[in-house]
């Protein structure tokens, strides 16, 4: 016969496990984490934006503003940007290796810039760990709680 504090113990157990396995599983079926934003920058404005872009990682970003100077860094070199643009500039390119990409924009004209952008992310690598540790978590309450319909020794 289960007490009631060993039935709750094992749906709140239950329940952490759950979330822990499918977080496992989200994290295996989708490797790549995708970021899209949309921000304004006044006048001579300057943002940075710094990722690890996995392989095969296809990336945008599209800037519209008066003028704006575009720097981009790749791991792969073909990719590289480093010009000044005009009205509306939309750059997309795929990642064919993976490695850090930084991206500085800087605003020389005399109006606000808007950048949109669309970053395929290579995610956290302890991400996998804090999914088995939240699983364990949820075992260890299932086996605390289970201490409670246990048979108590003479003397207890």
């Amino acid at each position: 016969m289960l007490n009631k504090f060993t039935i709750i113990g094992l749906i709140i157990g239950s329940a952490i496990s759950l979330l822990g396995v499918s977080s496992m599983i989200d994290s295996l079926s989708n490797p790549n984490e995708v970021q899209e934003d949309s921000q304004i920058f006044g006048i001579g404005e300057m943002d940075k934006i710094q990722f690890n872009a996995p392989e095969n990682s296809s990336q945008k970003i599209t800037i519209t503003g008066d003028s704006f100077d575009v720097k981009i860094s790749t791991p792969n070199l073909e990719n590289n940007v480093d010009e000044s643009f005009k009205g509306k500039a939309n750059l997309s390119w795929t990642s064919a290796s993976s490695g850090e990409t930084i991206i500085v924009i800087q605003n020389t004209g005399e109006s606000e810039f808007t950048e949109e952008y669309r970053f395929e992310l290579e995610r956290d690598p302890l991400f996998f760990t804090y999914s088995i540790l939240v699983i364990i978590a949820g075992i260890v309450i299932i086996g605390f709680s289970a201490g409670f319909s246990a048979k108590k020794p003479k003397g207890f």
